[in-house]
């Protein structure tokens, strides 16, 4: 009788494990999501106070983790009223409120210094779009 109470107790213990261990890597996962959106809209708001006339940043779907140093790089596709698009690589941390590194890619359009003022339209990784 002792030996059938403990395995029922092991079973159930277990199965109660599993069940907060999922729950726990769910919330993981839109934890990780909100992090990024957060990050993401810290660096629209860099892109828009550094380049002139934009109207859409466009975040992509990919992004590369560096777990050593705690950074995630992304391609940011920036437009302009001018019809100008250029792509830049940002490098985001969750520890950062301001954006450090922008590292152009290839011969891209030079995007003109200065602040945009009028709203911008922002497309995340997770394909949320807001106005800033």
């Amino acid at each position: 009788m002792k030996k059938k109470t403990w395995f029922i107790g092991l079973i159930l213990l277990i199965l109660i494990g599993g069940a907060g261990f999922m729950w726990f890597k769910q919330n993981e996962a839109e934890r990780k999501e909100q992090d990024m959106v957060r990050m993401e809209t810290v660096t629209a708001k860099q892109i828009k106070n550094t380049f002139a006339d934009v109207t859409k940043i466009k975040f992509s779907e990919n992004y590369g983790e560096n777990k050593l140093t705690g950074y995630t790089e992304v391609m940011v596709t920036v437009s302009t009223r001018y019809g100008v698009n250029s792509e830049i690589g940002v490098s985001m941390s969750p520890k950062d409120k301001v954006d450090e590194s922008y590292l152009g890619s290839g011969e891209l359009p030079v995007l003109k210094k200065g602040i945009t003022e009028t709203e911008a339209i922002v497309v995340f990784s997770n394909k949320e779009e807001r106005s800033f």
